[in-house]
Parts: C-alpha cells; sequence; structure tokens
C-alpha cells in the first residue's frame, strides 16, 4: 500500500501533456498529502496573463495569525498561487511543477510557520526534501530570457552602463538611480 501511495504522487505519475486549472488543484492536493502532511488550506490557484516578472507567486488577502471560522478552509479570495502563462505555457511540465512547489513551499511557510514567505533556512530544508524525490524546485528559474523578452522598457546608467529593464514604467529617473554605481539612469527609446 504505501509503495502504490509514492507511485501515485511520484512526480512522473503528475505530469500532464497540459494542465488546466483543476488539474492544478489536483497537483496541489496530492502534493499537500505527500509534502506538508495536508496542513496546507486550500488555496486558489489561477493562470496569469499579467504576471511577468516572475514565473509563480505566492499571495495572501488575510494575515498568517488571522483566525478561520472554524473551518481549515480560508475565506474565499484568501490565499492565492499566480502562475506566469507568458512565462509558463512553452516551459516542460517539470518547470510548472517546480514552480508550483515553490509556491507551495511559501504558503507552509505563511500558514503553517506563521512567517512571511522568504528563501531563508526553513525553506531551503523543506526544499531539499521535496527535491530528494526529484521536483528541481529551485529559488532562482532559468527563465532570464523570457522574462527579458517581455520587457517593454528600458533604462541605462549614464556612468557605468548597465541597463535596467522592465515589464512596466517603474523607473523614475528623478527619483531612482543605478543600483550598481548611484549613477543618473535614462529610458532608452
Amino acid at each position: 500500500m504505501r509503495r502504490h501511495r509514492r507511485e501515485a504522487c511520484s512526480p512522473i505519475h503528475l505530469m500532464r501533456e497540459a494542465f488546466t486549472l483543476e488539474q492544478l488543484q489536483e497537483l496541489w492536493a496530492k502534493l499537500n498529502l505527500r509534502y506538508f502532511r495536508g496542513t496546507l488550506p486550500a488555496v486558489d490557484i489561477e493562470w496569469s496573463p499579467r504576471l511577468t516578472a516572475s514565473s509563480g507567486m505566492f499571495v495572501s488577502r488575510i494575515g498568517p495569525r488571522t483566525r478561520t471560522t472554524g473551518s481549515a478552509d480560508p475565506p474565499p479570495g484568501g490565499r492565492l498561487i499566480r502562475l506566469s502563462l507568458p512565462l509558463l505555457q512553452r516551459q516542460s511540465d517539470q518547470e510548472i511543477l517546480s514552480t508550483l512547489a515553490h509556491e507551495m513551499i511559501h504558503q507552509w511557510q505563511f500558514d503553517v510557520l506563521k512567517k512571511r514567505p522568504n528563501h531563508g533556512s526553513d525553506f531551503r530544508e523543506k526544499m531539499a526534501a521535496m527535491n530528494r524525490d526529484g521536483l528541481g524546485i529551485t529559488i532562482r528559474h532559468d527563465l532570464d530570457d523570457a522574462v527579458r523578452a517581455l520587457a517593454k522598457y528600458a533604462w541605462r546608467c549614464l556612468r557605468c552602463g548597465r541597463v535596467y529593464e522592465r515589464q512596466r514604467r517603474t523607473i523614475r529617473p528623478r527619483h531612482h538611480q543605478c543600483g550598481a554605481c548611484r549613477g543618473q539612469l535614462r529610458e532608452l527609446v
């Protein structure tokens, strides 16, 4: 029985040709049982066409210490895992699986450990335990080229030449300066 259970949760068994939201919820539930002993409260998962700076994001609209109404589930809309449609749509199932697992570790930090999500020692320990089964979770993804391809705006430091690329016009040269040399930034057109 134990062996059968392990096979049912292996990454290879969980991968699909394409992940619908329903399949992502099923995958989340299997990972929750296997790696978090079912302690994570239910969370909505969505494909976000606007998330372009990272491959995934765990979002909570209520604090980690907020009591729920007697149920193990938070209020509707209380928790959310967003996965980037533009960055992940051409990636392998393994990349999507590892991104979901990464965000689940953040959810575990928030909901179970009652900590602000980060990439500190508890994150790294949980990541290492899950990676022993081949999940391939990382702290930084290899999607830098895809992120750069989505950048619409860029600024160059007039002193050292460093270029800052963004999907939105978030850098204001009058208020921001180069992080490397403190030089003045100029938008590239």
